[in-house]
């Protein structure tokens, strides 16, 4: 699984990210968030870190080649187990506390963070190894 978006929408995809957590609390903080555009406000947020996410994950990085194309597959294996094992403590922690809700909150985008985390440790960790090996 190769990258199909360019490089620069890393750090594209990052910079989303943090905007996407710091411009809501600005607005909070000037008064344009209330009771009516919460839910709107939470949503856009959602897909915001949902598309950025994404960006993240498919975009090419530096020196593309068929190893950075199978860390992208056995990052979104490990990251599917990660979901499996997060998903069961909530719903466990969720039965515990009488709010089993708590368990369909954001669970895409717990994923792709997985998703993400798993491919910038993959790429890492190929990078200083080839470092290493030279």
């Amino acid at each position: 699984m190769n990258g199909i978006f360019p490089s620069y929408c890393r750090p594209l995809g990052y910079t989303l990210m943090i905007l996407s957590v710091l411009v809501p609390i600005l607005l909070f903080i000037t008064g344009h968030i209330d009771d009516r555009n919460l839910l709107l406000i939470k949503t856009c947020v959602k897909l915001i870190i949902w598309f950025a996410l994404f960006m993240v994950f498919l975009a090419k990085v530096k020196d593309e080649n068929e190893a950075t194309a199978k860390i992208r597959v056995k990052s979104i294996y490990r990251a599917l187990y990660l979901l499996g094992v997060y998903y069961v403590i909530v719903l466990l922690k969720g039965y515990f506390d009488g709010d089993i809700e708590k368990a369909d909150t954001s669970i895409a985008i717990v994923y792709m963070a997985f998703n993400v985390a798993c491919l910038e440790y993959g790429i890492q960790k190929q990078r200083i190894d080839r470092i290493f090996k030279k």
